[in-house]
């Protein structure tokens, strides 16, 4: 009802927002008038009928003013009859006594006040009662429109028993005891009526007219108030106006006192004034749902994990190839500390240069990642208008966490220095002595990570978490590190215990011996391509594709076809043939729709909750979800709340009975994990039509639903928060799949005037894991560059190996072996490595996911090409490693050999 648009500008923390808005706001702007008549004051809506919350403040105004106070209840009757006798039309009243606060008195044609009206029982005036030729005693038959739930006007019947005939005179002949109706007050005659509802004018006689131009909208009838509350009351009231008694007989002061009053009784965000802190909730809002830098983070893990041991990788090969000089340094008297300090102080600054550089190469890929937004990827955040924002403190932060990675990872590997002899660094080998006691350790990570992994697996499976990522992603990496640590322990016994291969497998197995001639770097070597392909592999694995599990009842689509949204409300029935037939459906619709059912559900605009949606949701929307459809049941379900005896399904849920100003409601799990940051049993406050602040409690997670958007309650609770609602403006279609799109077309086409939009359910949640897929698709690319890591890694070593190995490659050569035949045994040792990797990693992912992989839908087809994809690109970085590594001339080294 009101009308009024403010804006505070200012920051002042002093200044009282709803005060001043109390101040400013009257009654008018709430959509209700205060009318001063003789003797009296009139209180009228604009809205035909006062709110509830204007009802009960009514009662506590003229308790405190101590002024009496008369509800009217104005009706207006389709027909009055008795027998075959019909008065069409007529406005009936239910008021609290015979006498309102100026005095004006109902009387009976005796001149005595009228009686007390009980339930079922009816006052006629001398006109109506001689019309009918009905007296006291008689009954009456009385039909009258009810709303519906779907808004429709449902003709009802009742009966009333007369107790008197009354007077058209003080209180029986007050036209203003009825408001005005839309369509009625203003017409000249009855045959000028315009309502808002059906009326048919041929009924009206000659009498009826006569009866209009004398007395206008006087009652003809009159009941009481508890009658007309039970036969007439809607979700939006029942009391259609109220007068007050006067305040020392001023009606002036009356009216100023009932104004302050209600005012004071009805706060303006009862009626939806409010001030807003635009600033701050545009702030707020856009922090965002989800912490996008955390989650890269967590990503990238395994690629910073593959940086720290490259950066190891490197460095120790950098300390052997120094050997010579660190055993001279201790040799001469250096200590061990001195030594190691000196390589930590170059790996530093080398370190600070590169993490420099790499400062602006992750400026430009951040910067890539904006542009891919706002081009390739742009149906994932819903905007073109994504810009690269780089704070302050980021840059620094990355730069001295860059450091403290790199600074650790040759911390790690240099402090074996100290383990080994000068006389061997002098000799130019760093093989730190084996102990006895070696291998423990990873026996412990070996079958303890592997047995602890399985044992999450398990719990996944038996609680039904296949959806949470830290139990997926834990288990994957106890799995990843037990395999690295069986991989590590096969490297310490190999060449003792042979591989057990065939003679005629002997390039295979001498390529696998050679692989653990040296332990250390045939493991950080499978590590690298282990961690890298683990990564791509588990993000591709959990792209989920959507198959014929749709069409199931217990689907996220709850086997509807369509799904369907309006943007103006349809009160219509669209599954009854009258219905349609008013809406405009023709013959060819019609048979369109012969096998197809449509639920419709109410709506209240707010926040989409979903994935889309970059913002933070303040107010999220809300559906409204009729009986039928909670019978129906269907959809997949995460968890809910344990059903009690007579339950049989979780939509029940909607309808258990919690404490006061608590619904009960579903939302999707992961719009409500990730986007609402909400777990189920907790509560998210929302405004009501009232001012007054309404809990929405999570009673169940819905598995991957179409409802991702907004949330869901019982229909009837809607209404109780939300009556201003009418007509439905979400709709679900149930329609046989494979015409789907033809009954898209249709509803479209006839309902084009309501903006009626229809999209398969299929559509809309590959809408959603569009977001999805977007942010895989950026860890594919971290987990590419993992990968690229291990390959460079593997390169070096290989070639490390070679150039270590060529008196041992010469002497082959010198018995007789080609150069190409060397070649495949280099070449063997690294494909040897690298199916290592590929196989630990890929397994690890797999056995993490496999839970989830039990839910959902995958192309297998996209992860086999994966997984070839990688093996391909290591081994073609192999390839190159070993055509430049054997270009080396061999013989120098065969003469250097002692």
């Amino acid at each position: 009802p009101g009308q009024i648009n403010a804006i505070f500008v200012g920051n002042d923390e002093s200044y009282d927002a709803d005060a001043q808005l109390s101040a400013a706001v009257e009654l008018e702007d709430m959509g209700l008038d205060l009318i001063e008549r003789d003797g009296e004051v009139a209180i009228e809506s604009r809205e035909f009928v006062l709110r509830p919350n204007v009802d009960r403040a009514l009662e506590v105004v003229a308790n405190k003013l101590d002024i009496p106070l008369f509800r009217v209840q104005s009706y207006l009757a389709n027909a009055m009859r008795n027998g075959d006798r019909l008065l069409p039309y007529s406005l009936v009243v239910g008021v609290d006594g015979a006498q309102s606060p100026s005095g004006a008195t109902l009387r009976l044609v005796d001149g005595s006040p009228a009686p007390t009206l009980g339930e079922g029982e009816i006052l006629l005036n001398r006109w109506t009662a001689d019309d009918l030729q009905v007296g006291v005693g008689d009954s009456i038959a009385f039909d009258y429109f009810e709303v519906g739930p779907r808004e429709e006007l449902i003709e009802r019947e009742t009966e009333f028993r007369v107790v008197g005939i009354t007077q058209i005179d003080g209180l029986g002949n007050d036209p203003s005891l009825t408001p005005e109706y839309p369509g009625i007050q203003e017409a000249e005659d009855l045959a000028a009526w315009d309502p808002p509802f059906p009326v048919d004018l041929s009924l009206i006689r000659d009498k009826d007219e006569d009866y209009w131009d004398d007395y206008g909208a006087t009652p003809k009838a009159f009941v009481g108030t508890v009658t007309g509350r039970a036969l007439w009351e809607t979700r939006f009231g029942s009391t259609t106006s109220a007068r007050f008694g006067l305040v020392d007989g001023d009606p002036a002061a009356t009216r100023v006192a009932v104004r302050d009053g209600l005012v004071s009784q009805l706060p303006p965000r009862s009626f939806g004034f409010r001030f807003r802190p635009l600033r701050d909730e545009g702030l707020a809002a856009a922090q965002g749902a989800t912490d996008f830098a955390g989650l890269f983070v967590s990503f990238s893990f395994f690629l910073i994990l593959s940086a720290a041991l490259l950066i190891g990788l490197l460095f120790g090969l950098g300390v052997e190839r120094r050997a010579r000089e660190v055993g001279l340094q201790l040799a001469v008297g250096f200590p061990v500390s001195k030594v190691r300090n000196g390589f930590l102080a170059e790996g530093a600054l080398l370190a600070a240069v590169g993490a420099a550089l790499g400062l602006a190469g992750g400026v430009g890929y951040a910067w890539l990642m904006m542009a891919g937004l706002r081009t390739l990827w742009v149906g994932a955040v819903g905007s073109s208008k994504r810009f690269l924002h780089i704070g302050p403190a980021t840059l620094p932060i990355g730069w001295f966490v860059s450091m403290f990675v790199i600074v650790v990872a040759i911390a790690l590997t240099v402090r074996r220095l100290k383990k080994i002899p000068p006389p061997m660094l002098l000799a130019g080998t760093v093989r730190v002595p084996v102990a006895k006691k070696r291998g423990r350790l990873s026996l412990v990570l070996a079958w303890g990570g592997g047995l602890a992994a399985i044992g999450m697996v398990g719990y996944a499976f038996a609680a039904g978490k296949a959806e949470d990522p830290g139990l997926t992603f834990g288990a994957g990496s106890l799995l990843l590190i037990s395999g690295l640590a069986f991989f590590a322990r096969w490297c310490g016994g190999s060449r003792r215990r042979g591989m057990g291969l065939s003679s005629g497998s002997a390039i295979v197995g001498m390529a696998a011996r050679n692989s653990a001639w040296n332990p250390g770097r045939s493991i950080l070597s499978v590590a690298l391509v282990a961690t890298a392909c683990f990564a791509i592999v588990m993000v591709a694995a959990s792209k989920q594709e959507f198959g014929d599990e749709l069409q199931e009842r217990d689907s996220g689509t709850g086997g509807f076809a369509l799904v369907a949204e309006s943007d103006s409300a349809i009160y219509q029935d669209l599954d009854r043939s009258e219905d349609r037939a008013e809406l405009g459906f023709d013959e060819e619709a019609v048979a369109e729709l012969a096998d197809v059912a449509v639920f419709p559900l109410r709506k209240l605009p707010g926040d989409d909750a979903s994935c889309l949606n970059l913002f933070q949701p303040e107010s999220p929307s809300v559906l409204g979800v009729p009986v039928d459809l909670r019978e129906r049941g269907g959809f997949a379900f995460k968890s809910h709340w344990p059903l009690e005896a007579g339950e049989e399904d979780p939509w029940a849920l909607l309808q258990r009975p919690l404490e006061p100003g608590v619904v009960p409601a579903f939302a999707d799990a992961n719009s409500a994990q990730w986007i609402l940051k909400l777990g189920l049993g907790d509560d998210i406050v929302l405004q009501d039509e009232f001012g007054e602040g309404v809990r929405i409690r999570l009673v169940g997670l819905m598995q991957g639903s179409i409802f991702q958007s907004e949330l869901l309650v019982a229909e009837d609770r809607f209404l109780e928060h939300f009556p201003s609602k009418s007509g439905y403006r979400a709709f679900l279609v149930d329609a046989p799949w494979e015409r789907a799109e033809a009954v898209s077309r249709t509803l479209e086409a006839t309902l084009a005037p309501f903006g009626f939009d229809a999209t398969t359910t299929r559509a809309k949640l590959e809408a959603f894991k569009v977001v999805e897929h977007t942010y895989m698709a950026t860890f594919e690319v971290l987990g590419g560059f993992g990968l690229l890591l291990g390959t460079i890694g593997l390169g070096i070593v290989l070639v490390r190996n070679v150039i270590e190995r060529r008196g041992e490659l010469a002497t082959l050569r010198a018995f007789g072996f080609r150069r190409g035949s060397l070649g495949w045994l280099v070449l063997a040792e690294n494909a040897f490595l690298l199916a290592v990797g590929l196989l630990i990693g890929a397994g690890a992912a797999l056995l993490g996911v496999a839970p989830r992989l039990a839910q959902i839908h995958t192309s297998w087809g996209g992860l086999v090409g994966t997984f070839v994809l990688i093996a391909a690109v290591g081994m073609l970085a192999s390839i190159v490693a070993v055509s430049g590594a054997l270009r080396t001339p061999l013989l120098p080294a065969l003469k250097a050999e002692r």
